[in-house]
Order: C-alpha cells, then sequence, then structure tokens
C-alpha cells in the first residue's frame, strides 16, 4: 500500500492524544486525504521550540485541511512529553524514544535519515508517497505571517517535485547561498569534480605557458 511508508518511518504506532497507547500507524493514514506531512522535530527543554511551536499551531490551523504534523519528541521522560504534547494538540506523535528500545532505535533512524543536526526543525514529505519536498520549512512558516501567506506557502509546497528521500539533498533548515549550492551541486554530481579538475588543470597550464612566453618575449 501507498502508505508504508509511514509505517516504516514512524514505527507500527502512532499517537493521536497524550497518555494513550496509539494508533497502528497504517490505519492513521490508509484513509488520509491530507496533501503533505510535516515532521516537528521538537523538545519540551529547548527554548527555540517553545518560541515556534505556537506560529506552528497557527499555520497548522490556517491549513490543516491539506496537511498533518507529525511531532517527533527528543523529550526524555514520560511528564516533559504529555505537558508538551498536550499543548501541541491537535498535532500526530511518534512513540517517543524513552517508551521503548524499538521507540529509540525508530528515532534514531529518522534522525539519522533527515539528517537532524538540531531542534526544532519541520520536514514536510508527500502524504501519499512519503516523499521529500523541503526541509526549510521552519524558516519558511516563520515568513508566513498572515493567512494569504500560509496558504500560498502550501500552495508552493505541492507544486514542488517531491523525491525519495534517499535522493533528497538535505540543508537542515538552513538556507543555502550561492556558493552553497554551487558545492552541493558537484558534491552530489562527483563525475563533473573531474571535469572541472581538468579544466582548472588546463587553465592553469595556459596560464603558465602565456607567462613563459611573455618572459622569453622581454628578453628579445
Amino acid at each position: 500500500m501507498a502508505t508504508n511508508w509511514a509505517t516504516e518511518l514512524f514505527g507500527p504506532k502512532i499517537l493521536t492524544k497524550p497518555k494513550t497507547t496509539g494508533l497502528p500507524t497504517e490505519s492513521r493514514f490508509g484513509g488520509n486525504n491530507k496533501k503533505l506531512v510535516a515532521l516537528y522535530f521538537s523538545a519540551s527543554w529547548c527554548p527555540p521550540c517553545k518560541g515556534f511551536s505556537p506560529m506552528l499551531l497557527d499555520f497548522y490551523n490556517s491549513c490543516k485541511d491539506d496537511l498533518d504534523i507529525v511531532f517527533v519528541s527528543s523529550d526524555r521522560d514520560e511528564k516533559s512529553f504529555n505537558d508538551y504534547y498536550q499543548k501541541l494538540m491537535p498535532f500526530l506523535a511518534t512513540m517517543p524514544a524513552f517508551n521503548s528500545e524499538e521507540a529509540r532505535q525508530q528515532h534514531i533512524k529518522m534522525a539519522d535519515t533527515f539528517q537532524i543536526k538540531g531542534i526544532p526543525t519541520v520536514i514536510v514529505l508527500d502524504a501519499k508517497t512519503g516523499n521529500f519536498v523541503t526541509d526549510n520549512a521552519r524558516t519558511e512558516i516563520m515568513k508566513a505571517t498572515d493567512k494569504e501567506s500560509k496558504k500560498a506557502l502550501v500552495k508552493s509546497w505541492l507544486e514542488k517535485e517531491a523525491v525519495p528521500i534517499d535522493q533528497a539533498e538535505f540543508n537542515t533548515g538552513m538556507s543555502r547561498g550561492p556558493l552553497m549550492k554551487a558545492l552541493m551541486f558537484f558534491v552530489n554530481r562527483p563525475v563533473y569534480i573531474f571535469g572541472l579538475y581538468y579544466l582548472i588543470k588546463q587553465g592553469l597550464k595556459y596560464l603558465d605557458e602565456l607567462g613563459q612566453d611573455e618572459i622569453e618575449g622581454g628578453e628579445l
């Protein structure tokens, strides 16, 4: 089924509210008519997360017809998780890492998959395929200050080509300048590096020969 990606990514159970044992992930996403799923990596002990969470809730309330949000917690105990999750309702949530060894491994796998370097981070996926849309969502959401801009942002995500996660280029939510984009272009296309090396080598050889000609010409 198309929703198997959700079970593979989130594990067999997904939470819909605090202090529950969860629902089967496949059944929760199986009848889902949402177009996008956003993963919210966050924790109660993180000050930037506390500042961003109300913005994300406001964004969700403006765009909930198209969007599910899944809270991926880095909280370390049940009380902290439940208290914080209560404030994030009606988001879904993965099983917290402290819940079991299976949940801990699932959490590590998700963090590794999306190259999470810090929180808060928001990753947007295509709800049907689980393909990657963007990991710059936190920055984009913070810039969407009214209902129209929020709707326009979701529309831009829907129009963006979603790619399989193993083909995604992650920037951990940081905007890229021209230099970084150029660097990542070559990093993800190693064969081009050899071409660039050849051009640089030939260019240096030409400059060296040109310099020798000028020296010889000056001696005449």
